[in-house]
């Protein structure tokens, strides 16, 4: 269970990242215009291009975490789920919230505790 200290130590700090090919791309759709190498890393053909090193060693899966949980956040309340994700974006975050709210049989709201009642094994999806 993530605390609101853990949070802002272990993941908050995860910076987004990108690969310098596709830099010009994202600016020409008016995305990542205040991206730099000071807040964002970026890998080009040989590593990473910041001077920075990376702030874990995992940074990236940590972003990717962040990623998800933000967007997860959009649901309009706390979830308490186990969450495999491989090879997840954005868009596939969005999709699991909207099929989460949709699937109103399979959720259910209760009062936040810090032990999760055993509802017994998750379903196989």
């Amino acid at each position: 269970m993530w605390d609101a200290h853990a949070f802002s130590e272990k993941l908050a700090p995860a910076r987004t990242f990108t690969f310098e090919k596709d830099v010009e791309a994202l600016r020409g759709r008016g995305l990542a215009l205040g991206g730099s190498l000071d807040n964002a890393i970026v890998l080009g053909e040989h590593g990473i291009l910041n001077d920075q090193e990376l702030r874990f060693p995992d940074e990236f899966v940590r972003h990717k975490i962040l990623d998800l949980t933000g967007d997860l956040s959009l649901i309009g309340r706390a979830v308490r789920a186990h969450v495999v994700a491989y090879r997840a974006g954005h868009d596939m975050h969005l999709r699991l919230a909207r099929a989460i709210l949709q699937a109103r049989d399979s959720w259910y709201l209760a009062p936040w505790s810090e032990k999760a009642p055993d509802r017994g094994a998750p379903a196989q999806a």
